[in-house]
């Protein structure tokens, strides 16, 4: 069987033409997969089609898996348990733990030990299998000795519970494929910045194969591939404010000039480039709102902090232990522990006479919430009585311990007695936050594969691990705009592309090597960050796949980030040339007032009005100020304090 491991350079529509006929194209990420699939829809939609075959398009780690039942009887033969990331992470644990260092009596250094373990694993399995072997291991001395016996005991481990990893799926499938003459079909590759050795030999072993050329995974409308930029720009912005400002405006005027164009925004997300949050604020405010969205993020935020998740997590560690106040403002804030929008002010209402009245703490217990008294206000007695029937049937089960699973299943009864996600409709994110959030619940839940049995507490701490560690990007929306990371851009389409933060300290880009691993077996391998070399290599194959991307690529870099003067990247130049100085974006000024016909009356409140001198004070200040406080009775929110409040501390004083 012919093998072509050599791109097709300048082949017209290669990926569509791929498709077309019936072909199967792998990614090299699950991200790339869904845009060269929405690519290929887009296509066929534009060419007035109204039904067509799907396309094959796997990626990489779903193409193994696939690959692996399709032995059908002989993988259910097999009989091996093939472990999620939960499950490794937890042998890695246990592992580590047994070894009785210093570093892994505590369980969150131990479980990062493990997470470091389980990744150093990975990194043998993609680019030096050999090391896998305990001889070639003979040599490793310090903190690499340690973990070498880890993999020992992590192979004994492995074999003796008849378990596999997902990093050694490629490994076991070589040899079965090698011996394999069935005729299988030949492979296009999509997306791949850097092939591993494993996956060279796995897709040698597989066949025929080759790389498609770099520019062909761009396709516009009517599924033809783009041509290599005819226009590429190198500018230079006096602060990274500045250059987000002019990547917006960008974007804002390329939509206007052409509704349908598709933009792609490079950033690097580093601690010197603008976060996600600034982003975000300055695509918004020059953008503009719209009904549907203008731009969308393809790197996903853990699970834990998107609010659904974290509002559960937050009320399940609430029905057996404390959270602190400012954790409870939070969670009442929400409205997602509430049956409706009466019993969620009424939360809000006891949280803001807490502290009016001095009666404050640091944490706060379910019982002591329930019990304290703050006047004439009390809780909603439907809230208080949902939360104690979840909180007493917890209780009755939490005696003892019990395995995952039965925890996994326990955890949706409770949540939906105490009324979590709230009476509200979910949006399209939400809903799809809800089920992620579950399908971490039964991750935690497969901690049971071997039979043990833990306590509430121990489940809970596993649940917040993988809320951690489980990255949360909702389904694409087709959005006109996409920000991606240099690597994850890989496969997905556009017609003209802006790389932010383009400067000599952030690309190439930086990194350590790994602490578990040998610095000469890193280098031997190639691995990430092994040298200067190996990251500048890798840049230039990023950077000459996004000049390939597009007619029209933009590159740019801040002159001046966090006071410190900053050079452009010495990769860019090369490419593009000196930089320009881009020219101070307008800012588009809201009106300082807006008019507003008001035809409500509000009544006046009986009784007599409270505010005295502060009245006039308000009243000087703003008139509105001055009648929202003392005919409305609205007053601001007092934060949480974590010690004493400022009020505390002068009364003692």
């Amino acid at each position: 069987m012919g093998k072509q491991p050599e791109a097709e350079p300048g082949s017209e529509a290669e990926i569509d033409a791929w498709l077309r006929n019936g072909g199967l194209v792998v990614t090299a990420s699950d991200r790339a997969a869904r845009a060269l699939a929405l690519a290929f829809h887009r296509a066929r939609r534009a060419e007035g089609l109204l039904a067509w075959p799907a396309p094959s398009i796997l990626d990489w780690k779903s193409f193994v898996r696939a690959a692996w039942e399709a032995r059908g009887k002989d993988w259910e033969a097999d009989g091996r348990l093939l472990l999620n990331p939960t499950q490794e992470q937890s042998l890695w644990a246990e592992i580590a733990g047994a070894d009785g260092r210093l570093a892994t009596l505590l369980e969150g250094p131990r479980h990062r030990l493990a997470a470091l373990a389980m990744e150093a694993h990975e990194l043998l399995c993609g680019y030096a299998p050999q090391f896998l072997r305990p001889p070639a291991r003979a040599a490793w001395q310090q903190d690499a000795a340690a973990f070498s016996n880890w993999l020992t005991a992590f192979d004994r481990t492995y074999r003796s519970g008849n378990l596999l990893s997902p990093a050694r799926l490629p490994l076991e499938l070589i040899p079965l494929l090698e011996n394999d003459r069935l005729e299988r079909p030949p492979l296009l590759l999509a997306g791949f910045d850097r092939i591993l050795p494993t996956q060279r030999a796995f897709f040698d072993a597989w066949g025929s194969w080759r790389q498609a050329a770099p520019g062909a995974t761009a396709l516009d409308d009517l599924g033809n591939s783009a041509k290599p930029a005819a226009q590429i720009f190198f500018h230079e912005a006096a602060d990274a404010q500045a250059e987000l400002a002019a990547c917006a405006l960008w974007c804002r005027n390329q939509l206007a000039a052409n509704p349908c164009v598709r933009l792609l925004v490079i950033t690097q997300n580093a601690g010197s480039q603008p976060s996600r949050g600034q982003i975000e604020r300055a695509f918004l405010q020059l953008t503009g709102p719209a009904g549907a969205p203008l731009f969308e993020f393809s790197l996903g935020i853990p699970l834990g902090q998107v609010a659904h998740a974290r509002a559960a997590l937050l009320l399940l560690r609430w029905l057996t232990g404390p959270l602190a106040e400012h954790e409870l403002d939070w969670l009442f804030s929400t409205g997602l522990v509430a049956a409706s929008s009466l019993e969620s002010s009424a939360l809000q209402a006891r949280m803001r006479a807490l502290r009016r009245r001095g009666l404050e703490r640091p944490q706060w217990t379910l019982s002591a919430f329930i019990q304290q008294r703050t006047g004439p206000d009390p809780l909603p007695t439907s809230w208080v009585n949902r939360i104690v029937e979840t909180q007493r049937h917890l209780a009755d089960l939490a005696r003892r311990p019990q395995t995952p699973l039965d925890w996994a299943e326990l955890v949706p009864q409770l949540l939906e007695t105490a009324g979590w996600p709230g009476p509200q409709s979910l949006s399209t994110a939400e809903f799809q936050a809800v089920r992620r959030f579950q399908q971490a619940v039964e991750a935690a839940g497969s901690l049971g594969f071997d039979g043990r049995r833990i306590l509430w507490a121990d489940f809970l701490s596993a649940l917040a691990r993988t809320l951690d560690e489980t990255l949360f990007a909702p389904e694409s929306q087709d959005a006109p705009i996409q920000i991606a990371g240099p690597a994850e851009s890989a496969g997905l389409t556009a017609d003209a592309v802006w790389f932010l933060g383009a400067s000599e300290d952030a690309w190439p880009a930086g990194g350590s090597t790994h602490p578990l691993l040998p610095l000469d077996v890193q280098r031997g391998a190639a691995m990430p960050h092994a040298s200067p070399q190996l990251d500048w290599d890798l840049a230039q194959a990023v950077t000459a796949r996004l000049a390939a991307s597009a007619p029209e690529v933009h590159f740019s870099y801040a002159r001046q980030t966090e006071g410190i003067e900053a050079r452009p990247s010495r990769l860019i130049v090369q490419l593009a040339g000196a930089p320009k100085e881009l020219s101070p974006a307008p800012l588009r000024r809201q009106p300082l007032a807006v008019p507003f016909e008001d035809s409500s009356r509000i009544p006046f409140p009986p009784g007599k009005v409270q505010g005295g001198a502060a009245v006039l004070t308000s009243q000087s200040q703003c008139p509105f100020k001055a009648f929202a406080t003392a005919r409305l009775d609205a007053h601001g929110w007092e934060p949480a304090e974590a010690g004493l409040t400022p009020s505390q501390r002068g009364q003692l004083l």
